[in-house]
Order: C-alpha cells, then sequence, then structure tokens
C-alpha cells in the first residue's frame, strides 16, 4: 500500500514537472544537450579562431629582428611624403586641433574636448610628449609616433597570424603593407588623428591573439588602448569581443576586453549626454555599401589608387573627379580585381589551396562590417580614409584562402605551383604600392615647419606680440611667443 502510494505521488511529481516545462529527465536532456553545444563551442572556437601564439621566452634574437623591422617600416612610412617631407610639416586636425590646443590648453583640458565627437586621448598623450621637445621636432616627432603605431598594428599581426598562416610570407603579406598602403594618402599620411582607421585593424587581430608570453599579455591591452580609446568606431568588433570571452576567460583576453568596452564607453559619453551630433546623408543602403566595396575597397587595394584614376576625394573630405584616361580600362581593373578575389574562393572550394576558412570568413565579414560601420554616418561621397581598414582585412581574407597545400615528399615544380596563387597576389599588392609610394597631398604642399617657426620667432620678436597664428588653407595653429622665445 505505501508502495503504491508512493508510485503514485512520483508519478504526479512528474506529471507537474513536465507540465511546467519539463525540469525532469527530459528537462536535464536538453540541459546537458545545451550544455554540450556550448562546450562543442568552445572547443571549435579555440581550435579554429582563437589559437595561441608560441610561449616560452622570446630571446634578444627576435626582439632585434622586431625592432629592426619596426625602424625600417617607420622609416618606409615616413619618407613617402614629398615636399618638406612628414618631419617638417603638420597638417588638419593634427595642426588645428592636437598641436593647437596642447600649445594653448592646459593638458587637463584637452582629454575632456572631442574632435569630432571622438575623443581622442592617445593622440592627445602622444602630442604631449612632443610639445616638451624643441617647438621645432614637434609635428616630426608626432609623424613618428604616428608611424610607429602603424608599425605595432603590422607588427601584432604578424605575431597573431602565426598559427593561421604558418608561411612568414603569408603573415608579411597581412602585416608588412601597413607602412606604404596604396590608399587613402590623400587623407591619412604619418598624422596621429587618422592612426585610429589602420588600428581598426590592429585591434581585429589583438582581438584574435592569444599572447603565449608575458610580453604579449601586457602589449595587447595597450594596443586595444590605442584603438579603444581614439574612436567609437571600434563597436564594430563587439561580437569578436563576445566570442573571444566565450572561448578564453584568461586576465588578457579579459583585460583587452574590459579595455575595449571602457574605450567605447568614453566615445559614447557624448551620445548618452545628447551632446553628440552627426549628419547622415541616407546613401548607406546595402547596394550602397556593397557596390562601394566592389569598385572602392577591392580594387584600390589590389592595384592601388592611382591606377584607378585617383581617390575620388580630397583632403577635404569633398569630391574630386576620377583621372580616368580610359573607361573601358577603368572598368575592367575593377572586374579584374573582383575576379581576384573570386578565384581565390574557388582554388580555395577545389582544394588546390589549404584555405584556413575561419579566417578567411571571419576577416571577411569583418572587412564588410567595418566599412558599413563607418558608412553609417557618411558624407555624400565615401572618405578615403573608409577603405583602410576593409583593405587591410581584405589582404587577410586572400591570404587565409591561398595557403598552399604542400606536401613533404613533393616536388620543387610541385611546390613553387602551389605557392602562385599567393605569389600573384603579392606582385599585385608590390606593384600597387611601389606606384602609389611617394604621395602628393595636402600635407606635402603644407610650408616647411621649420619656416613656420622661423616666422614666429621673428613675429615675436617685436614688442607686445604675445602669439602667432599660422594660417594654411583651412587649418590653422595659434604658436604662443613664450614657445619661441
Amino acid at each position: 500500500m505505501t508502495e503504491r502510494l508512493y508510485e503514485t505521488s512520483m508519478s504526479q511529481e512528474t506529471g507537474a514537472e513536465v507540465a511546467a516545462g519539463g525540469s525532469g529527465l527530459a528537462g536535464a536532456w536538453r540541459r546537458a544537450g545545451n550544455r554540450g553545444r556550448g562546450r562543442r563551442l568552445i572547443d571549435w572556437l579555440r581550435a579554429n579562431l582563437f589559437l595561441p601564439t608560441a610561449s616560452g621566452p622570446v630571446g634578444w634574437r627576435k626582439i632585434a629582428l622586431a625592432t629592426g623591422c619596426v625602424v625600417a617600416g617607420i622609416a618606409i612610412s615616413l619618407s613617402r611624403t614629398v615636399g618638406p617631407g612628414s618631419l617638417n610639416t603638420i597638417w588638419i586636425e593634427d595642426a588645428k586641433y592636437l598641436l593647437n590646443q596642447a600649445l594653448n590648453t592646459p593638458f587637463r583640458s584637452t582629454l575632456s574636448d572631442p574632435i569630432s565627437g571622438y575623443y581622442q586621448v592617445p593622440a592627445r598623450l602622444l602630442t604631449k610628449i612632443a610639445i616638451e621637445f624643441p617647438l621645432s621636432w614637434a609635428p616630426g616627432i608626432m609623424a613618428i609616433f604616428a608611424a610607429l603605431q602603424y608599425l605595432v598594428y603590422g607588427l601584432v599581426a604578424y605575431i597573431a597570424s602565426g598559427p593561421h598562416l604558418r608561411s612568414p610570407w603569408l603573415r608579411l603579406l597581412v602585416a608588412a603593407p601597413v607602412c606604404a598602403l596604396p590608399l587613402a594618402y590623400t587623407q591619412s599620411n604619418n598624422d596621429l588623428v587618422t592612426v585610429q582607421f589602420l588600428g581598426l585593424y590592429g585591434a581585429f587581430w589583438t582581438l584574435l591573439w592569444v599572447p603565449g608570453t608575458r610580453a604579449g599579455q601586457i602589449l595587447a591591452p595597450v594596443v586595444m588602448f590605442t584603438v579603444s580609446f581614439e574612436a567609437a568606431l571600434v563597436i564594430a568588433f563587439a561580437p569578436l569581443v563576445v566570442l573571444r570571452l566565450i572561448a578564453d576567460r584568461s586576465k588578457s583576453a579579459i583585460a583587452v576586453s574590459a579595455v575595449w568596452l571602457l574605450g567605447l564607453l568614453l566615445q559614447f559619453s557624448q551620445t548618452f549626454q545628447g551632446r553628440d551630433h552627426h549628419y547622415g546623408y541616407g546613401h548607406n543602403s546595402p547596394w550602397f555599401l556593397l557596390r562601394n566595396y566592389g569598385a572602392r575597397v577591392i580594387p584600390r587595394a589590389l592595384f592601388g589608387e592611382s591606377a584607378l584614376g585617383g581617390a575620388g576625394v580630397n583632403y577635404r573630405g569633398l569630391y574630386a573627379p576620377l583621372n580616368i584616361i580610359n573607361m573601358a580600362a577603368h572598368v575592367a581593373l575593377i572586374g579584374v580585381a573582383v575576379a581576384v578575389v573570386a578565384l581565390a574562393i574557388i582554388l580555395a572550394l577545389r582544394r588546390f589551396t589549404d584555405p584556413n576558412w575561419p579566417l578567411a570568413v571571419v576577416a571577411g565579414l569583418f572587412s564588410l562590417g567595418v566599412f558599413t560601420v563607418e558608412l553609417l554616418v557618411n558624407t555624400p561621397v565615401v572618405q578615403t580614409r573608409y577603405l583602410i581598414a576593409p583593405a587591410m582585412l581584405l589582404y587577410t581574407v586572400l591570404a587565409a584562402l591561398l595557403r598552399p597545400r604542400l606536401r613533404e615528399d613533393a616536388r620543387p615544380a610541385q611546390t613553387a605551383l602551389r605557392w602562385l596563387p599567393a605569389a600573384c597576389v603579392a606582385v599585385l599588392v608590390i606593384v600597387a604600392i611601389s606606384l602609389n609610394f611617394r604621395v602628393t597631398n595636402g600635407r606635402s604642399s603644407s610650408p616647411p615647419w621649420t619656416s613656420v617657426v622661423a616666422a614666429a620667432t621673428s613675429a615675436c620678436a617685436r614688442p607686445n606680440v604675445v602669439s602667432y597664428l599660422y594660417v594654411h588653407e583651412w587649418w590653422q595653429l595659434s604658436i604662443p611667443c613664450g614657445r619661441v622665445r
């Protein structure tokens, strides 16, 4: 009798559990299934996307090699500007905002003064360092800092891509163009304010990077700081931050994600206070985005700006007509560029190459995603600076798709054949860089900074003069006489 009552009671409880949504055996099965799927997702992310780099001591040889590459890259980047050069000129926001305010405003006040709605904390800090040197050195030091950030992003890409691409040559393809990108030099030319656009590429690799050394674990949050505390566009990587935290709960991953979030909250603080404003022009439909990605990002990344008739926009951000000599050839170049990407996909699908599909797909999605976020608040024309990160991510897509399928017993001719697709893309990029290496823009047409300082010194020699106003085109800055006397 007691057993029957117990069975009846258990039957009633089980029925109540099923009616309540299944917290019994079926619910336990579902929870186990959910945990299993979660575990499989974590395992997949760790095995395919967030791959740890080599651990152990770095060694003085690697440090020396990395330092030498960074110094050489900085020299290459600074040598691109014609005219007085990067070390003896200053232009656009670096002059109008950074240096002008650093010379005339208390440092703490500059940190709370956004530029176009964005806080530029790293740029402000570096400008503060630059003005501690003689005034004639300031623009050159600022340019060196900008070029240094370019190369640090390239170094992170080279290190983090190691487990994904394996070959040093493919890793160079995703890292080396940072110092001589064949596009966007009309708006980005070793100036601190526009470092953020290449910084988006650095943020991508920083989020994929699982450092195996203490130095890497320290460097990763610092790199993220230079991006997230510079501009709000880093919000494009929110999905990657979430995936990184799902796969990796290490202190390094948490630190990188925390710096990303803090910088993002700072950038959006103006919006939260209702004080931010941007103007939209309604040109960011899906068709607009895809058309400009195919007609601007892909061909300019592979052939450079000069082959496509120029940037289509000047350093003021205004429309500039393209210098197209032959329209048929122009259209053909765009078609060939798109065909190169399509062929890389076909070779990967046919397994002629050994593609890293997770990296290729993720880099491709974020190449389009960053381009989309940049154009959500758009001017009437696509600014060339918006092509920088998408173009670098496109190089990553191609390197991941064209990773050669090699065999230990392959003959040299077979090995060369497998390397041919990646080599052809590398040659295209090298030729594009060569044809667009020496650049002419608003910086190259600016007067030498040494002549500006000389004019300020002369003006300040007069009695009752307290400052000298340097005006060039649409930017200007005030030089206090106390800085030149």
